[in-house]
């Protein structure tokens, strides 16, 4: 990575995701323990509030989840967030116990801005209800658990720490949902600077008001542009200002997604959140190709 971080920034940071953890064992796709890739997004604002750099200066562009984390029974995952001159990649390897075994791979890449002013005054208002589509007659209202099981039918499944409860309310064109993590804890509330339940509950809120009938799940891979002013502590909102569009091949679908804290005071945004189709459940399955090896007694090259 060209140049030195950012004044107040560490060069790297790594942590342990462990199988245990509630992130990974909430949440699987295609039976995979596979840590949401907007998870990162929490991870470096953090990494910002520990090193004394306010979370709400930062903007994160050009955004790229470029494979997901997954873990696997007895095998943990060693993640290193490496910050450079404007840009942060995030990376990761497996564990065995403490020893680490297998290459360094990229999971995540963006480019880091840190704005001389804090972010928040180009978010609009949050607003209180949506226009009745069609212009006429009530919006439609609906349950966050219709989501759900809408990801369930395409095999990702969420267990009760990795969900969210709430009403979706679509209007013309636009969607309104009032969330909360279904099992709230004050105290990973205030560890987490987003918390990844509710970061992962936008993303899938981001395609409720076009409901393909496409069988494979979507996953995101690109973000042009996040800001987080504000933590997102407590019950929230999503309002999703435009239909999603949804490529004519059926492989990608892009939208817009405002975060609003409790008090409707802007919590984050994110601008052109791109989706893409996984059509074979062994992409995900090859994400455990390393510990298969592991298992059987070879040695991968560290």
């Amino acid at each position: 990575m060209a140049g030195p971080p950012a004044a107040g920034l560490p060069e790297q940071c790594r942590l342990v995701l462990r199988d245990t953890d509630f992130i990974p064992r909430d949440h699987r796709v295609h039976g995979v323990s596979v840590l949401p890739g907007v998870t990162f997004l929490d991870m470096v604002l953090r990494v910002l509030r520990a090193r004394g750099v306010s979370p709400a200066s930062a903007e994160l562009r050009n955004i790229v989840f470029a494979e997901a984390i997954a873990t696997a029974e007895g095998f943990d995952r060693e993640i290193r967030l490496r910050f450079g001159s404007a840009q942060v990649v995030g990376e990761s390897r497996w564990l065995d116990g403490p020893e680490p075994f297998g290459p360094w791979r990229e999971n995540f890449r963006a480019e880091l801005h840190l704005m001389p002013q804090p972010g928040g005054e180009e978010f609009p208002p949050c607003p209180e209800a949506v226009c009745a589509t069609g212009g006429h007659g009530a919006p439609r209202v609906g349950a966050m658990a219709e989501m759900y099981a809408h990801t369930r039918a395409r095999d990702i499944r969420h267990g009760p720490a990795m969900t969210c409860t709430g009403t979706l309310t679509t209007g013309q064109g636009e969607l309104l949902a009032e969330l909360a993590l279904a099992e709230p804890d004050p105290y990973s509330e205030g560890w987490f600077q987003m918390h990844p339940a509710k970061l992962d509950a936008a993303t899938i809120v981001a395609y409720a008001q076009t409901r393909t009938s496409i069988a494979e799940p979507f996953i995101p891979m690109f973000i042009e542009r996040f800001r987080a002013p504000r933590p997102l502590p407590g019950p929230f909102t999503v309002h999703v200002p435009r239909r999603e569009a949804l490529t004519p091949s059926g492989e990608l679908f892009d939208s817009d997604l405002l975060l609003y804290d409790e008090k409707r005071r802007p919590a984050a945004r994110f601008d052109r959140l791109t989706c893409k189709r996984i059509r074979e459940a062994g992409l995900i399955d090859r994400l455990l190709e390393e510990t298969v090896v592991r298992r059987s007694g070879s040695r991968s090259v560290g």
